[in-house]
C-alpha cells in the first residue's frame, strides 16, 4: 500500500511538472535546440533546413513560446558562429547573435491575426501561407546578406544581387519541400476521422498504379543522369523530374502535389550542389516556381472538392429530411385512417343499434333502406380510410395492399389487375421505401388512366442486392386489349375517381421523377403498342453514407 501511494506521489508531482508553464518553455527551447543541432550540418545557402524549422514554429507554435524560440535561435546562431570568430570577424560573429527567427515574427504575426492565415482550426488559406513563406524567406535572406557583408572575407569572393538571390531562392525552396509536410502532419494531427480510416487512404493514395509508376521512372531516370552527368542531361532532369508532381496534383489536390514535389526538389537540389555553373540561381528558380505553381493548384483542387463535398452532404441531408417528412407524413395517414376507421364502426354500430330498437316502429321498406344506407355509408367510410392507408398493408405488409387493395379499387371501374412480386428481401427495405413504392405505384395507375383508357393494368415489382446497395425495380403498365374495351369504358364517372380511390395527388411526370430522385432512383416512361409504361428504379440504402463533414463551409478558393 506504502509503494501504491509513492508511486501515485510520483505520478502526481510529474503531472504537476508538465502543466507548469516554465517546464513548457524549457521544453520549447531544449527542442528548437535539438533539431537545430541535428539539421545544420545538412544545411547550407542552397538548402537551408533551418528556414521551414523556423517558419514552422512560427506559424503552429502559441505566442507566449515565441520568447523561448528567439533564445534558443540566439544560442543555436552563437555557438555556431562564435568559434569562427576570428576567422570571420568578431564583427560578424556577434551580429549573428541576433536571431533569425526574430526578423519573421512580426510577417507571421501579421499573416496570423490580420490575414486570416488560419481561419479555423482544421482550416489555412493557403495564398496567405505563400506571401508569408516569399515574405519570410525575403527578410531572412537579406538578414544573412548582411551578416556576410560583415565578415572578414577574400576580396575577389562578390558579394551582391546573386548572392542575395541565391540566398533567398535557397530558403524559399527548402520551405516548399519542408513546410507542406508539417502543415499536413499538423492537419491530420487535429483530423477527427479514424486513425485506420485515414492511414488506409494514405497508402491507397501511395501504391496507386500511376503515383509508383511515376515515382519509380523518376528514379531510373536519376539514376541514369548520375552515371551520364552531362550538361545537357542535366539540363532535360529539370523539365522530366517535376512530370511526376504535375500529374499527382490533379489527384486529391495539393497533398499529393506535396509527394510529387518534394521529391523533385530533392532531386534538383542534389543535381546543382556539384553543379558549377553561373545558372544555378536560375534552375532552382525554375522548379521552385514551378513546384509553388503546383501546389497552388492543388490547393485551389483541394478546396474545390471540399466545396463539392459540402454541397453534396447538404443535397444529402435535404433529402434525408423529405425522407423524413414522407415517413411523418405517411404515419400521420395511417394512424387518421385507424382512428377513421374505428368511428365509421362505431357509427355503424350505433345506427343498428338505433335501428333495432325502433324496427317495430318502421315499415319493412323503410327499416331496410336505412340498413342499407348504413351499410352504404360504413363502406364509404372503410373506402375513404383503405384511401388514405390501407388496412391490408397495416395488416399483412406491402404485397397484400398491392395486391388486395389496388385489385378492389380497379375492379370496380371494370379494369383487369394482374401484380407480380418477387421478393427477395422486401421485407427488410427501410418502411419509408415501402410507402413509396405503393404511392408510386399508385400515382402511375392514376396518370397512365388519364392518359389512356385502360382494360389492364400489370404491376411488376422485384428487388435485389449488387455490391450491397439493395435496389427495387417497379414496373406499372396499362394495357389497352380491343377484346375488352367494351368493359373497360363502361363507366367513364367512376373512372374519373380513381384518383381520390387511390390516394392519388394526380402527379405530373416531372413530380413522379423528383419523387423517385428522393430514393436515387428514376423514372422512365415507354409509349407501347398496347399502352403506357412507367418503369422506376429506388435505392432502398443510398451508397454514400450521410456523414456530417469535417471540413468547415468556406467560399474561398484558397481556403482548404
Amino acid at each position: 500500500m506504502a509503494h501504491r501511494t509513492r508511486q501515485l506521489g510520483v505520478w502526481n508531482m510529474g503531472k504537476a511538472i508538465l502543466q507548469r508553464e516554465w517546464f513548457r518553455q524549457l521544453a520549447v527551447l531544449a527542442g528548437y535546440l535539438s533539431v537545430y543541432a541535428a539539421l545544420h550540418p545538412f544545411s547550407d545557402a542552397q538548402w537551408s533546413l533551418i528556414a521551414p524549422v523556423r517558419l514552422a514554429c512560427l506559424l503552429f507554435l502559441p505566442y507566449r513560446y515565441w520568447l523561448s524560440l528567439a533564445i534558443g535561435d540566439s544560442i543555436a546562431q552563437g555557438c555556431v558562429s562564435l568559434p569562427h570568430g576570428k576567422d570571420f570577424g568578431w564583427l560578424w560573429a556577434y551580429s549573428s547573435l541576433v536571431p533569425d527567427v526574430l526578423f519573421a515574427m512580426p510577417i507571421v504575426w501579421w499573416c496570423r491575426r490580420q490575414w486570416g492565415l488560419f481561419p479555423a482550426k482544421r482550416l489555412v488559406n493557403f495564398q496567405v501561407l505563400w506571401l508569408c513563406s516569399l515574405m519570410a524567406s525575403a527578410v531572412w535572406a537579406l538578414a544573412n546578406f548582411g551578416e556576410i557583408a560583415l565578415a572578414k572575407r577574400d576580396p575577389t569572393l562578390p558579394v551582391g544581387s546573386s548572392m542575395l538571390a541565391l540566398l533567398f531562392i535557397g530558403k524559399y525552396i527548402t520551405i516548399l519541400a519542408i513546410l507542406p509536410w508539417v502543415l499536413m502532419a499538423r492537419m491530420e494531427y487535429l483530423s477527427e476521422t479514424p486513425w485506420k480510416q485515414r492511414l488506409g487512404e494514405l497508402a491507397r493514395n501511395i501504391f496507386a498504379a500511376d503515383t509508383l509508376a511515376l515515382s519509380l521512372s523518376a528514379l531510373l531516370f536519376l539514376l541514369w543522369v548520375s552515371h551520364h552527368s552531362h550538361e545537357d542531361a542535366r539540363q532535360l532532369s529539370l523539365l522530366a523530374i517535376s512530370l511526376p508532381a504535375a500529374w499527382l496534383t490533379f489527384k486529391p489536390g495539393w497533398r499529393a502535389a506535396t509527394l510529387g514535389a518534394t521529391p523533385a526538389i530533392l532531386c534538383v537540389v542534389s543535381l546543382l550542389r556539384d553543379w558549377p555553373d553561373p545558372s544555378v540561381f536560375q534552375s532552382e528558380t525554375f522548379i521552385a516556381v514551378t513546384v509553388t505553381f503546383l501546389l497552388a493548384s492543388g490547393a485551389r483542387i483541394t478546396a474545390q472538392r471540399h466545396r463539392d463535398e459540402k454541397e453534396r452532404f447538404d443535397a444529402e441531408q435535404i433529402i434525408h429530411l423529405a425522407r423524413q417528412n414522407i415517413h411523418l407524413n405517411e404515419t400521420r395517414l395511417r394512424k387518421s385512417a385507424q382512428a377513421l376507421k374505428l368511428a365509421g364502426s362505431t357509427l355503424h354500430l350505433t345506427q343498428h343499434q338505433l335501428l333495432a330498437r325502433f324496427h317495430s316502429l318502421l315499415p319493412a321498406n323503410e327499416a331496410r333502406r336505412y340498413y342499407r344506407q348504413a351499410t352504404t355509408a360504413q363502406d364509404q367510410v372503410n373506402q375513404l380510410a383503405d384511401s388514405m392507408h390501407p388496412s391490408a398493408w397495416r395488416e399483412r405488409g406491402l404485397p397484400a395492399a398491392l395486391h388486395e387493395t389496388i385489385k378492389g379499387f380497379l375492379s370496380d371501374l371494370g379494369v383487369a389487375y394482374g401484380c407480380e412480386i418477387k421478393d427477395r428481401r422486401l421485407s427488410s427495405l427501410p418502411p419509408v421505401v415501402h410507402m413509396a413504392i405503393y404511392r408510386l405505384a399508385c400515382e402511375s395507375i392514376a396518370h397512365i388512366n388519364t392518359q389512356m383508357t385502360c382494360s389492364r393494368v400489370q404491376l411488376y415489382l422485384r428487388d435485389g442486392v449488387t455490391n450491397d446497395v439493395h435496389w427495387v425495380v417497379l414496373r406499372v403498365e396499362g394495357i389497352m386489349e380491343k377484346a375488352q374495351i367494351n368493359d373497360a369504358v363502361y363507366d367513364t364517372s367512376e373512372r374519373q375517381l380513381l384518383a381520390s380511390k387511390l390516394g392519388s395527388h394526380g402527379f405530373g411526370l416531372d413530380t413522379l421523377r423528383n419523387h423517385a430522385r428522393l430514393f436515387d432512383g428514376e423514372l422512365h416512361e415507354r409509349i407501347t403498342l398496347k399502352g403506357i409504361r412507367h418503369t422506376y428504379l429506388l435505392i432502398g440504402e443510398s451508397n454514400r453514407s450521410l456523414q456530417r463533414s469535417t471540413i468547415s463551409a468556406t467560399t474561398h478558393p484558397w481556403v482548404t
